[in-house]
Order: C-alpha cells, then sequence, then structure tokens
C-alpha cells in the first residue's frame, strides 16, 4: 500500500468515526410518563481530561431519542412538540475549572445536528460551561435552573416573568445558557436570577459571559438564529437556532 493509499484510510477512517458519534440510537420513543413518582437525576460528573481523546469528535457527541424519563418534568400532554420529536445531545464541555465535563441539552430532531455543531466550535474555541444538566433536577423550574447557573434547552412552560406567552423552550428551539453570569431583564424590569445580578455589567470579561462577538453568538447567528442579547429587554443567556 502506498503512503498516500495509507493517509486515505485514516482519513476515512476519521470520518466514519465522526458520523457515528451523531447517528440516532434505535431506541423507540416513550410517552411521557407521571410525574408523581421517580427522583430526578443526579448532576453530571467530572471526566477525565483524556475522555475527549477516544473520538476524532472532541466533545464526543452523541444524538438519541428522549425517554419518558428525559422529559418527566419538562413535557405534559398538549405541549407542541410531542416527545417522539425531541432528541438528546450528549456531549463534554468545559467546566469554568477547565474540567472536562459531560452534559446533555434536549432539543427538537431538526436542531440537534445543529446544536452539537455549535457546541463543538464553542468547545474548541475554549468557551466556559458552568453546568450542563437536566432540567428533571430542578423538576423544571425555570427560576431555580437560572439560579444554579444550569446550560438547558427543552423545557415545556410559560415565559419567565409573563406568564401570558407560552415560552420558546417549550417547542425545543431554545437555549439557555450559564444562566447566572447572563442574565435576563423581564418585560416587568426584574432580572433574573436574583444571584446573577453582578453580571448585569457586560463590562466584566468573566468566564462563561456570552457577548455579541462570543464564538457561540456567532454559531448561532450565522445558521439563522438570534441572540437575546440584541434585544430591547436583554436576555444574555438566551438563543433561537435558526
Amino acid at each position: 500500500m502506498t503512503a498516500s493509499h495509507r493517509r486515505g484510510g485514516i482519513g476515512l477512517a476519521a470520518a466514519v468515526a465522526t458520523t457515528l458519534s451523531l447517528l440516532l440510537t434505535s431506541q423507540a420513543p416513550a410517552s411521557p410518563a407521571s410525574r408523581a413518582t421517580a427522583r430526578p437525576p443526579a448532576a453530571a460528573q467530572d471526566l477525565p481530561l483524556t475522555a475527549t481523546a477516544a473520538t476524532t469528535d472532541p466533545i464526543r457527541a452523541t444524538i438519541r431519542r428522549v425517554t419518558a424519563a428525559d422529559v418527566r418534568y419538562t413535557y405534559r400532554a398538549g405541549c407542541p412538540v410531542p416527545p417522539s420529536r425531541l432528541r438528546a445531545v450528549e456531549m463534554n464541555f468545559r467546566g469554568y475549572d477547565g474540567k472536562v465535563k459531560r452534559g446533555l441539552l434536549i432539543v427538537r430532531d431538526d436542531k440537534a445536528a445543529q446544536t452539537a455543531a455549535i457546541f463543538r466550535a464553542a468547545y474548541l474555541a475554549g468557551f466556559r460551561i458552568r453546568r450542563m444538566d437536566n432540567p428533571n433536577l430542578w423538576y423544571g423550574n425555570d427560576e431555580a435552573m437560572m439560579k444554579a447557573d444550569n446550560t438547558s434547552a427543552f423545557n415545556c412552560r410559560r415565559v419567565t416573568g409573563n406568564s401570558s406567552r407560552l415560552s420558546p423552550h417549550s417547542y425545543g428551539t431554545a437555549i439557555d445558557v450559564n444562566t447566572m453570569r447572563n442574565p435576563y431583564r423581564a418585560a416587568n424590569g426584574r432580572w433574573y436570577p436574583p444571584n446573577g445580578l453582578r453580571w448585569v455589567d457586560r463590562s466584566l470579561r468573566d468566564a462563561g459571559m456570552i457577548f455579541r462577538t462570543s464564538t457561540i453568538t456567532r454559531q448561532v447567528v450565522s445558521r439563522g438564529g438570534i441572540w437575546g442579547g440584541n434585544w430591547y429587554y436583554k436576555d444574555y443567556q438566551h438563543f433561537e437556532l435558526g
């Protein structure tokens, strides 16, 4: 075999490995279960730094169908997107402490690959995320989740601070990132979360803060999405996928 053939074989193997990491599992979708039982799952744990070397994809992204347990506290009958159209994107991210952690975002099926690509680019740019746990951990309570500085996506609920509107998160097309360091000003004039008031000052440059020039912002906008930091009522944590 020639050197060029060897190089071609290595490239093909790498491409196959990356493609396989994004394939959907064959698990069948499950209908939502009763909310009356079962504890929410524990938060994600730190991973060894060597974990990212196991694949050509640095964030080791996988996409699978959600289970009833995945959306136990975030879905109810009548929500605009059924569980059959939701996907769990599991991936590595860099914590504020620099350690590699494993997280999960639940988004609509047609936004799953895009979500992985956006967070892969952010990871490669060194962007840091506090945590990326399933909203079940807070029983879907958005205010509690924001106080915990959690990054999340699907959550069928009303807009925090404006209960007359259904949140875009109900459609599986919105993602909130580092909620404490990227606070949100509701239409009622109140900033959420209350422990994020320090970061209303956008002259700060703390890890995990999001700006117009941030890689994650440019990745979303370049795909036709929206960043809430451009709105009159600033929502620095909020992205809507295009």
